[in-house]
């Protein structure tokens, strides 16, 4: 068995059926094993091509280096150049040069009917963007900076199938996987271009623990998901790859590349007499603010990261009330059936703190708890996902905290909110008994879990008045 690694141009790679690249033995025609995936690329993924495409031509360097595409897995099979890993970048940049150049020939053959019904769809999208028919290319010539001549590959070609699938699954799946939030990290850090401060950067972002950065940075996408004027699903819980990809796309392929660090944060006016005065009402930045590239994206979410540790891990701050920090430590947990409600309770209050700062933090988690809460009660069974994802979207819930004017105007939202207890498997033992006993040891008036089988519309009437005499 044998591998041979070799760098080349894209064009030295389309021109294999014709001659081998250069010093090499490397030849024939390139194909597609039957067995492969279907070509699947969309507008998405060639944009975020195009994107990089741009990025590149804009380097201003004395020699600039060739734009890179990656590596390519083949097997060299007699005169065949099997593709194994490449398909998706091969196939789009033959498209390209299709458009470029309306008599190019391939000679590459597709025989499955998603891969031609998408390459038909493919040329056309492509054809807008060079037509200037697409918003964000209308600027930019991109499709002629990307001249097969000038872009750089990496061939690793084996003697045999099974070596080449190795290579694949050792590239994609070997070693430690990389989170969504390792990826974001690498992707700012390159975007900085002062040595001092990329280490500052590393150095604060590995202070913290690696999966307590990636669930706050989870938390943090869902919120910018959770936007009723354009609302995004985000993906469940154990769709690992899905929620990944949800995260890289938004912290990456979303964020600006304008290197301006703009920060955006809620401020009123007051009046006083005709004297003016700015009044920041949180010192956090907006959760759902535009992120560009560096140091902007970095900053906001190590600051979020440290405010997840003021509210729910191991830091004491003088901003916060002790009743807030006795309510966390005695109520709230992901038991009984509320580990998504706990999610949900962490998302709002941070949303709280990004509106409002820690004025009335003590108020709002208490109001708060008993709206977000009630989903453990109202449900005949444990609180399950998708039950918060159509809460959060009906009672447009995440925006009713960033978008009021004022925490009276909030705390109504969250006081006329109305339920009732369904009563149906509620026992001492249970779920929700357990979730009423917890209730009972932090609040006096919460009565016993065979009161309320009795009496269902008591308890949200007892809840209430238990949370006004803790306020008071």
């Amino acid at each position: 068995m044998s591998v041979k690694v070799v760098s080349c141009t894209l064009q030295e790679l389309f021109n294999t059926n014709k001659k081998a690249i250069e010093n090499t033995a490397i030849q024939g025609q390139l194909i597609i094993p039957e067995y492969q995936r279907p070509y699947v690329w969309k507008e998405k993924q060639i944009n975020q091509l195009l994107d990089s495409v741009i990025e590149h031509e804009k380097i201003s360097l004395g020699e600039k280096p060739m734009y890179y595409l990656g590596s390519i897995i083949l097997h060299q099979d007699g005169d065949a150049l099997k593709i194994i890993d490449g398909q998706q970048r091969i196939t789009t940049s033959l498209l390209i040069q299709k458009i470029i150049n309306p008599s190019f020939q391939s000679n590459i053959s597709y025989s499955s009917g998603i891969s031609i019904s998408n390459i038909k769809y493919n040329l056309s999208y492509l054809k807008s963007v060079s037509e200037k028919n697409i918003f964000e290319y209308r600027d930019e010539d991109v499709l002629h900076f990307f001249k097969p001549e000038n872009i750089n590959v990496t061939l690793i070609v084996t003697s045999t199938e099974d070596l080449a699938y190795t290579f694949f699954e050792t590239q994609n799946t070997g070693g430690v996987r990389l989170d969504g939030s390792d990826i974001l990290k690498a992707h700012h850090l390159r975007a900085i271009d002062c040595k001092k401060t990329i280490n500052y950067q590393a150095r604060r972002w590995e202070h913290y623990d690696k999966n307590k950065v990636e669930y706050i940075v989870q938390l943090l996408t869902k919120i910018r998901f959770w936007d009723n004027r354009k609302w995004r699903s985000f993906p469940f819980y154990r769709d690992s790859r899905g929620i990944k990809n949800a995260i890289i796309d938004e912290y990456t392929i979303n964020t600006k590349n304008n290197f301006e660090d703009i920060s955006y944060h809620y401020s009123a006016v007051k009046n006083e007499g005709g004297r003016l005065f700015q009044l920041h009402e949180s010192n956090y930045k907006q959760l759902k603010q535009p992120l560009a590239n560096g140091n902007n994206t970095l900053d906001y979410i190590n600051e979020y990261i440290h405010l997840y540790d003021v509210l729910f891990g191991t830091v004491d701050d003088h901003r916060v009330s002790d009743n807030f920090y006795e309510f966390r430590n005695k109520v709230l947990h992901g038991s009984n059936g509320t580990l998504f409600l706990k999610e949900l309770f962490e998302i709002a209050l941070i949303a709280y703190v990004s509106r409002f700062g820690f004025y009335k933090l003590f108020d709002a988690s208490l109001w708060l708890y008993r709206i977000i809460y009630s989903l453990r009660i109202t449900n005949q069974r444990n609180v399950r996902e998708d039950s918060v994802f159509k809460f959060v979207s009906a009672n447009q819930f995440i925006d009713n905290i960033l978008e009021v004017f004022t925490t009276d105007e909030l705390f109504l939202f969250l006081k006329k909110f109305n339920y009732k207890l369904d009563t149906s498997y509620f026992e001492e033992n249970t779920a929700k008994g357990n979730h009423i006993k917890t209730l009972t040891n932090y609040f006096s008036k919460i009565k016993t879990v065979k009161y309320y089988k009795q009496h269902p519309l008591e308890f949200d009437k007892d809840l209430m008045i238990s949370i006004t005499q803790k306020l008071n």
